[in-house]
Formats: C-alpha cells, structure tokens, sequence
C-alpha cells in the first residue's frame, strides 16, 4: 500500500471511531429507553435477603448489588415525604436495618404493611442498604 492509502484508512477510522465514542458517551445517555428505569428489567430480590447479603459480606455484596438496577421486594415498613421526595423503608429479618429508598418522582407515601416491588440504584450500604432514583413497580 502507498502512503495516501494508508493515510487514507487511518482518517476513515479515525471519524469512525469518533462517532463510536460520540455516540456511547454523549447520546445513549440522553435517550429515554436509557433514562428510564421502567423500560428495564432489574435482578430481583427480596428486601430480607439482601439485608442479609450485605450483613454477611458487605464488600461482596457491594460487587453484587452498588451501581446496578434492582427490583426489590418487601412489606413498607415507613414511607413519608422528605425534602419534596418520597422515601420509603422496607422491612428485613433484622429490626435495625431497612433497605431504604429515595423516589424518582415524588408520590403519597405508601401505607405501612403493604406488599410492594420497587425498583432503583443501588448505592450501596450505610446503616440501611441505600436506593436512589426509585420507581413503583408493584403497590
């Protein structure tokens, strides 16, 4: 191959390349399907046994759980508005510890001892396993 070829090649890879990154850096995240928590299915658990994976091991369940989308299962334990968003407590085999939610959109809190699958963002575990970006899937 002669140097223009080459050169050539190396451009058309470059502009490809560059809209590659574009694309998965910059417009994937704006989309709705993305965005939007609903139009993906989450792992499932329950609120007891993942209590109960991050009392064991919480490292481990950091790896398994931190950063990814969940659908949690549970009784409402508490659910009140606070700082203009609804929060919501789910109960565990351990009195203490609750997994814990912060509401995308704030709603009428849910009533004590009614079944319910929420599913959010996991970020992890400080006093109650933590959820931001939470969204109803079953009241």
């Amino acid at each position: 191959m002669n140097k223009k070829k080459i050169i050539k090649w190396l451009f058309i890879l470059a502009v490809v390349g560059f809209a590659g990154v574009w694309f998965f850096v910059f417009k994937l995240p704006t989309t709705d399907w993305y965005r939007n928590f609903t139009a993906r299915k989450g792992a499932g658990v329950t609120a007891v046994d993942i209590v109960k994976s991050y009392q064991t091991n919480e490292s481990h369940s950091d790896s398994l759980f931190s950063d990814k989308v969940i659908e949690v299962s549970g009784i409402v334990k508490e659910s009140k508005i606070e700082n203009g968003k609804t929060s919501v407590w789910l109960n565990s085999s351990d009195s203490s510890v609750a997994v814990y939610f912060i509401l995308k959109d704030s709603i009428e809190p849910l009533k004590a001892g009614v079944e319910t699958i929420i599913k959010g963002k996991c970020s992890g575990f400080a006093g109650d396993v933590q959820f931001n970006e939470g969204v109803i899937i079953k009241k």
